[in-house]
């Protein structure tokens, strides 16, 4: 939220994007892909991306222009995870990875 209130501004002065790589879960907690999204660089100001792994390997995935308003609008709706949710879902993660 600071990058966009800070650079936003400035880059769309400049005619330039701002490109957000999420994953899937932290994208759907902002609401997920709109209703009608658009891929249409010059409708907006951030273009938000969300990978898929497949194979091992990292392939394009959904992909959305929204505005800086629209944007921040969705960051602040937001469901937040609390900081104990957050750290138990990363220990379980690497726990996996460890294979323990």
């Amino acid at each position: 939220m600071p990058q966009l209130q800070i650079k936003g501004p400035t880059l769309r002065r400049w005619h330039s994007k701002i490109a957000v790589a999420v994953d899937r879960p932290f994208f759907a907690a902002l609401g997920g892909p709109s209703v009608q999204p658009s891929q249409d660089l010059d409708a907006g100001d951030v273009v938000w991306l969300v990978p898929e792994l497949q194979d091992g390997q990292l392939i394009r995935g959904h992909w959305e222009v929204l505005t800086l308003e629209a944007s921040s609008e969705r960051l602040l709706a937001a469901d937040a995870v609390t900081r104990v949710d957050f750290e138990r879902v990363l220990q379980q993660q690497l726990q996996l990875l460890r294979g323990e």
